[in-house]
């Protein structure tokens, strides 16, 4: 029986692929299928169950486009836009990133007019 790998590095690395993995748009399946490994292995690892072995971890950063010491380290500038936020809020994020600027300007006067409502 394999040992979890419990500690902190662990997670923080888990949670750096998991960004990176999202800010690429890679879904874990399709991660899954460019390293060779499970969908429910690559989860593990994400959620820092698993630590991979450093051939598994050299194969997720080459399928999402980052190097190996950027998961160990300070996230890459895009990975580290999306760190932390919810699967809704980065969906929401890339429509924004979709939309024209004319679009844009509509939707900030909406979204200002309900926040600045909100407060009185």
């Amino acid at each position: 029986m394999e040992e979890k790998a419990t500690n902190d590095l662990a997670r923080q690395v888990g949670a750096r692929i998991r960004a990176a993995r999202k800010a690429a748009g890679v879904t874990q399946g399709e991660m899954s299928k460019r390293v060779g490994l499970s969908q429910a292995y690559l989860s593990r690892i994400e959620s820092g169950i698993k630590e991979g072995s450093p051939s598994q971890l050299l194969a997720i950063a080459n399928a999402i486009g980052v190097s190996v010491s950027s998961i160990f380290g300070t996230l890459d500038a895009k990975a580290n836009t999306f760190a932390g936020l919810s699967d809704e809020a980065i969906a929401f994020a890339k429509a924004w990133q979709a939309l024209p600027e004319e679009q844009r300007a509509a939707v900030r006067v909406m979204v200002e007019s309900m926040t600045t409502g909100s407060n009185k």
